[in-house]
């Protein structure tokens, strides 16, 4: 058996994938995937990008709160969000496309870095509320007061590495792993073979940094954190996950959240809903009884529900 592994940048981020063939088996469509894989990737930046003028979500937002049909991809995507408001008592809240612009995150997060915008007013905007987008399914319709703008990126990246999971499985009948960002979606056939990641404070994605080894086989793992996008506007400090009820970057004790769930969706939900929380997230995911590990701010982390234990860092397949 080998791996054959592939790697590009897209929706803001790292994404790839890895599957296990059998020798002289489906690793023939090894390009096949590819592309299907690349599809799905550039099907979702051009429905769900609030980055792109021509995504259906900005026309979505320039549509003087008419309502729009969508594609049925969108159409799902927003779903999702909306559950997730729902699980998360509206801390995930997909209106806050405006809120994060207007605190500095407006543009892709790598051309963001290279701005100083500490001499950039701040303006604080409420969003609307997931209340106020309204769905047709009869229609497969969208409504949402003018000028607002849907931010997806809780639940559509994590989203979509269950559903290119799902497909390459369905299809090529694979072991697979995809990981979007971080976003991670996996299946194994075999229980003693179980795919491994290091869950590390290392961003060099290294597999040999110090860190949390965790082997598991079929579901998703996803990470929140403050680190890695945040930013310095009008002489503050701002991260990527806002508390809707301030319209301001969350504040808490929490750096960083990995949890493990049934799906990469429901993984990121938990991750970035206990960081958006605030002082109630830590209870919160508790009450989930999903296996966590939970950085603090003063560098002592705490694991919640079945965590697995530790391994060292040696002999990671990914």
């Amino acid at each position: 058996m080998t791996m054959r592994f592939y790697e590009r940048a897209a929706l803001g981020t790292s994404c790839s994938f890895v599957v296990r063939l059998e020798d002289g088996g489906p690793g023939r469509y090894f390009d096949q995937m590819v592309d299907e894989f690349n599809q799905m990737i550039d099907e979702l930046d051009l429905a769900a990008s609030r980055f792109r003028l021509d995504s259906e979500v900005s026309r979505l937002a320039a549509n003087d709160g008419v309502a729009m049909v969508v594609s049925g991809l969108l159409y799902d995507e927003i779903s999702q969000a909306l559950r997730a408001s729902t699980i998360t008592k509206g801390y995930l809240d997909p209106t806050l496309g405006q809120t994060i612009s207007d605190l500095g995150y407006c543009k892709d997060f790598e051309l963001l870095k290279a701005e100083v915008q500490d001499g950039v007013k701040m303006r604080v905007v409420m969003p609307s509320g997931y209340r106020s987008v309204v769905l047709d399914p009869g229609a497969r319709s969208v409504k949402v007061p003018p000028g607002v703008l849907l931010d997806l990126g809780a639940t559509a990246k994590p989203h979509l590495a269950d559903r290119i999971r799902d497909s390459l499985l369905g299809t090529y009948e694979v072991d697979v792993l995809v990981n979007l960002g971080g976003d991670i979606s996996c299946f194994s056939s075999d229980q003693a073979n179980p795919w491994y990641i290091n869950v590390t404070d290392d961003q060099s994605l290294n597999i040999d940094s110090p860190g949390e080894i965790l082997g598991f086989s079929s579901g998703g793992v996803a990470t929140s954190s403050i680190k890695k996008r945040s930013w310095s506007k009008s002489g503050a400090l701002h991260h990527h996950i806002i508390d809707p009820y301030t319209g301001r970057s969350a504040v808490g004790e929490i750096e960083a959240v990995t949890v493990l769930a049934g799906s990469a969706l429901d993984a990121n939900i938990a991750s970035t809903a206990t960081i958006a929380m605030g002082s109630f997230g830590l209870a919160w995911l508790e009450s989930t009884r999903l296996p966590a590990i939970v950085k603090l701010r003063d560098g002592s982390s705490k694991t919640l529900g079945s965590w697995p234990r530790r391994r060292k860092t040696q002999g990671a397949s990914i």
